[in-house]
């Protein structure tokens, strides 16, 4: 079996996926080991057009890794306050700006 991870985009994301050709959903081998964050790298996404991302319908910090048969799915941000909330934004966020900022000594 192929090792692979299906993508989707949303929003602004989506017309950036059709102006480059790609389809909805694109398939993605996975190589090695690879993080929503790099994999955002690797497909050139603008990381200023991700607010979250969602690993199997769950939102998971841009650390997250990725395994083979994993949905992912990229936002933009602009989505509705009342969605945001509903659908966890604001934790999944805080979390993932914990782990890219760097550690203080003490």
């Amino acid at each position: 079996m192929a090792q692979e991870i299906e993508v989707r985009a949303f929003g602004k994301l989506h017309f950036l996926f059709k102006q480059r050709g790609l389809e909805q959903p694109q398939t993605v081998a996975l190589d090695g080991p690879l993080t929503a964050e790099q994999l955002r790298e690797k497909m050139d996404i603008p990381p200023e057009d991700v607010e979250v991302v969602f690993i199997n319908h769950r939102i998971c910090p841009l650390a997250t890794s990725l395994r083979a048969g994993d949905r992912v799915a990229f936002v933009p941000p602009g989505i509705p306050t009342i969605h945001r909330f509903m659908l966890g934004f604001y934790g999944a966020r805080e979390e993932d700006e914990k782990l890219r900022s760097p550690k203080k000594e003490e």
